[in-house]
């Protein structure tokens, strides 16, 4: 194996001219003003204006934030493209989430081309700003900070592309992430420059990423400064990752991570380290006056040693091909008591060895030789140019005397650096590409355009105006009775679904039409693809023994020529229409549980139209249904003139084509509360309609690693002894998804019974635990053999 295409031996060159050559690489890439600028003024609904100016921009808009400090209750999500937020500085437009109760991020971006310039997030339930599956970022002067400092209870990251491509974050500030303040995940392409991050748990980190540079940033007072991960089970490994001209510095904060999360194994005093990752050129770096180690190389079998986290199989967990030269290297004195497992394995060591702790320290794991792992260690000196130290505590090796103090590993220390005596070649800088052209905007209708296209007269479906945002549901006459949107609906047919997703316990009634002459197109595993101008109507009802039957919102997906749009209507009091809600809701009211048990509900979330992409939207900006396909709707429905599978009734109507002719040739799905099937399959399925739309590849959570669709058939990939990924304070302590026969121990249980914005699982869509499902969840983990440390 040899390094990419590139220049030759490393050598030190000049500080001014890496920068210059950066800057130069940077010309394609940097953010663009349009001519298209909404300015906001400063108000008392400064969160619903800006929700509403991005909920109606077009790509190619700026938005300028006034200055001022202002509370944001729930999240902000962006889904249009080439869109720049700037504010008027990082200490003077402050966005405030304390008390955050809806949503656990500040900002999400699912877009192309986003900017994010000259303002703050503050206190952020979860993550303040995180930018997913993205083409072109740019975020330069932005300050994300926890105002409390330190704590295991703040968000997880500060900065956060992951999947992304084409990434430069600059002049930017994060302080107190319970994880990473700027955290770089799964992505290509990456500038991160001339920032500062402190009081997090780790300052910087490069995450299974490919082609990154970090230079000119401060890492200080973090538990760990400057990190390059390569963890097991995500979408990619990560490799060529340049680290230079960084400052690294008291890096001594306590670790604050909440356990269960990989970063809580990083030890206190941490300048930088490596993690089981390839091709890492570490130069020209200030690293001083941290604890444990200046430089940390480790493969992720030590990770294992210490406790006990399986390594899956087809994951590389050895660190190769890394150089570590002509750095400023010296350590804090003393022995690192306090900083954690690994923190103690050095300590004892070098103790019993007589020795002071070495500045560099390799974990001496390797594939089959350290020679053959090619990592570099040359010309690293301290201030006063005495060179920096060496040790490799052999974690592959344990001492009779480790062994007697029941250690795992270790107490074998060497300071010999002859396998480290080498020189790899190196590779070219990263160059951003040119960013995605501005898209056509949709056609944009006036207010008398749209109000025409609402009002046109008839009695058939108003299917003119399916290409706008009608204020008023009964405007598409999609209801025989407008007042009644739980039956007869106008040329729609009637579903359900074997399995519903649980939405505190609200009755649901579904309609789809589809236009005269065209048909959606079957599909086995995936959500049936349907013609431009197809309606899916979900009606959603408070129903409880001993009240009446309570309407509380009307859901539409509308498919138009760019593609699904979602809108969410609330019941007006009169209980005759419903009226567009962009901004969501939140109702109270009355329903039954599965034992007919009585529940007041006094936070019932309509979403909010942007909301609907946190979980209909897949891979590539493609925005779709969630329940419609085959498995869920191979079953029985009383029409009132016939009762018929439904997909024999949809390919008989003509609005179904290329599906079996007999449904049993087709896929089905067990009800997980049917008794009769056995817990396995009640359990798979309910997790699959409750948490595969983002739970799946190119979901939401596809960066997470865990899929839970029916379909997944590999133990670890569905959560079985798998350890969290951007988990935060979601993890509850834990150390695994699921822990085989101890759902007091898995994580995926722990989610599922709290209603804690920042830990629930479903994050959206329920305001309380729905108890029936939590519980079928922890039967079925409880049944569960073997253990994660077999």
């Amino acid at each position: 194996m040899a390094f990419s295409k590139g220049m030759g031996a490393f050598r030190t060159s000049s500080r001014i001219l890496a920068v210059l050559l950066s800057l130069l690489c940077l010309s394609t890439a940097q953010a663009q003003d349009y001519d298209n600028i909404v300015v906001l003024e400063a108000s008392e609904t400064f969160s619903y204006d800006l929700r509403e100016a991005l909920l109606t921009a077009q790509p190619g808009t700026v938005i300028e934030l006034p200055e001022g400090t202002f509370q944001f209750s729930s999240d902000v999500i962006i889904l249009t493209s080439h869109i720049t937020l700037r504010g008027k500085g990082m200490d003077k437009t402050i966005l405030s989430f304390k008390g955050q109760a809806d949503g656990a991020e500040g900002i999400q971006v699912f877009a192309d081309a986003f900017v994010a310039e000259d303002f703050a997030i503050e206190d952020t339930a979860g993550d303040g700003l995180r930018i997913e599956g993205s083409n072109g970022v740019v975020i330069r002067r932005v300050r994300v900070e926890w105002t409390n400092g330190p704590d295991e209870n703040n968000g997880a990251y500060g900065l956060y592309p992951v999947l992304c491509e084409n990434v430069l974050i600059e002049d930017s500030v994060v302080k107190g992430a319970s994880d990473a303040g700027i955290y770089v995940g799964q992505s290509k392409y990456i500038i991160i420059r001339n920032n500062i991050a402190e009081y997090n748990v780790a300052g910087i980190e490069i995450e299974n990423s490919q082609y990154a540079d970090v230079y000119g940033n401060l890492a200080q007072n973090n538990t760990g400064g400057i990190l390059v991960f390569d963890l097991p089970g995500l979408t990619q490994a990560g490799h060529h990752t340049r680290v230079y001209n960084n400052t690294s510095i008291n890096n001594n904060t306590k670790n604050f991570a909440p356990a269960g999360n990989i970063v809580g194994k990083v030890p206190t005093g941490t300048g930088l380290m490596i993690l089981a990752t390839d091709y890492v050129d570490i130069y020209d770096n200030v690293v001083t006056g941290n604890k444990t180690g200046s430089m940390l190389v480790s493969s992720f079998n030590t990770v294992t040693i210490i406790d006990g986290t399986p390594i899956p199989d087809g994951y590389d967990p050895y660190p190769e091909f890394i150089n570590i030269r002509d750095n400023v290297m010296h350590r804090q004195s003393g022995y690192p008591w306090s900083s954690g497992e690994m923190g103690i394995l050095i300590a004892l060591d070098f103790l019993i060895h007589w020795k002071k702790v070495s500045d560099i320290i390799v974990d001496g794991v390797a594939r089959d030789s350290l020679v053959n792992a090619q990592i570099c260690i040359s010309e690293n000196k301290h201030v006063d140019g005495k060179d920096s130290s060496f040790g490799n505590i052999r974690m592959s090796e344990v001492s009779t005397l480790f062994k007697w103090l029941g250690l795992p590993a270790g107490g074998l220390l060497t300071t010999d650096i002859t396998p480290h005596q080498c020189l790899n070649t190196s590779w070219d800088g990263v160059e951003l590409a040119p960013w995605p052209e501005v898209p056509e905007p949709d056609a944009e209708y006036t207010d008398e355009e749209v109000a025409a296209l609402c009002a046109t007269e008839g009695t058939a479906v108003n299917s003119g105006a399916f290409v706008v945002d009608c204020p008023l549901l009964s405007s598409y006459r999609l209801f025989d009775d407008a007042s009644d949107p739980t039956q007869n609906a106008n040329g729609g047919i009637p579903y359900d679904l074997i399995s519903p997703l649980f939405t505190d316990y609200a009755s649901k009634y579904r309609f789809v039409y589809v236009p005269e002459g065209s048909q959606a197109t079957y599909s086995d595993i995936d959500i049936f693809d349907f013609p431009i101008g197809s309606v899916i109507v979900k009606t959603f009802a408070a129903e409880a023994i001993g009240h009446d039957q309570q309407i509380l919102e009307v859901r539409l997906l509308i498919k138009r020529a760019s593609g699904w749009v979602g809108l969410p209507y609330v019941w007006n009091a009169a209980i005759s229409d419903a009226e567009l809600a962009n901004e969501g809701a939140v109702l109270s009211a009355m329903v039954s549980n599965e034992a007919g048990e009585l529940i007041a509900l006094d936070g019932y979330a309509v979403p909010r139209k942007n909301q609907c992409a946190s979980c209909h939207r897949k891979s590539g900006d493609l925005f779709r249904p969630i329940g419609p396909k085959a498995k869920l709707m191979n079953s029985v429905l009383d029409y009132g003139d016939v009762v018929e599978n439904q997909l024999a009734h949809w390919a008989d109507a003509g609005i179904l084509v290329g599906a079996p002719s007999d449904p049993v040739d087709a896929p089905k799905s067990v009800d997980w509360k049917d008794e009769s099937a056995s817990l396995d399959e009640r359990a798979r399925a309910y997790l699959d309609v409750q948490c595969a739309h983002c739970h799946i590849e190119g979901g939401r959570a596809d960066a997470t690693g865990l899929h839970l669709n029916e379909e997944e058939s590999n133990a670890t990939s569905y959560g079985v002894c798998k350890t969290p990924v951007a988990a935060g304070s979601g993890s509850g302590g834990l150390l695994v998804d699921i822990s085989p026969g101890a759902p007091d121990d898995s994580i995926m249980a722990y989610r599922m019974q709290s209603n804690d914005p920042a830990v629930r699982m479903p994050e959206l869509g329920r305001s309380i635990v729905h108890t029936e499902g939590a519980n079928l969840i922890r039967d079925w983990i409880s049944a569960m053999p073997g253990s994660c440390q077999n």
